[in-house]
C-alpha cells in the first residue's frame, strides 16, 4: 500500500527569465522611441535634401524601414533549442 502523495513544491514566485527574442523586440521598440521621439526629430527638420528627399522625410523613412528590417530579422531567426518543421510530428504521422 502505498503512502499519501506529498504535495508538489509551492510556486517560489520568481519570474521566468524572458525569451532572447522578447528581449530583442523590446529593446528594438526602445531604439524606435528614441529615434523617433522629438529631440532626434528636430535635428532633421532643416531645410536640405538628400537625394532630392528632404531630409525630415528621408530620416523618417529610413528609420522606420530599418525598424521594420530589424523587427522582421527578429521574428525571422529561430530559437536554438526549436525543432524545425522537418522534425515536427503532424497529427498523422507515425
Amino acid at each position: 500500500m502505498t503512502g499519501p502523495e506529498e504535495p508538489t513544491a509551492p510556486d517560489t514566485g520568481k519570474i521566468p527569465d524572458p525569451e532572447p527574442r522578447e528581449e530583442r523586440l523590446a529593446a528594438l521598440m526602445l531604439g524606435g522611441l528614441a529615434l523617433l521621439n522629438f529631440p532626434l526629430l528636430s535635428i532633421f527638420s532643416v531645410s536640405g535634401f538628400v537625394f532630392g528627399i528632404p531630409v525630415f522625410y528621408f530620416y523618417l523613412f529610413s528609420v522606420w524601414s530599418l525598424i521594420a528590417g530589424l523587427t522582421a530579422f527578429v521574428l525571422r531567426s529561430r530559437p536554438q533549442d526549436s525543432p524545425t518543421v522537418k522534425d515536427r510530428k503532424g497529427p498523422g504521422d507515425t
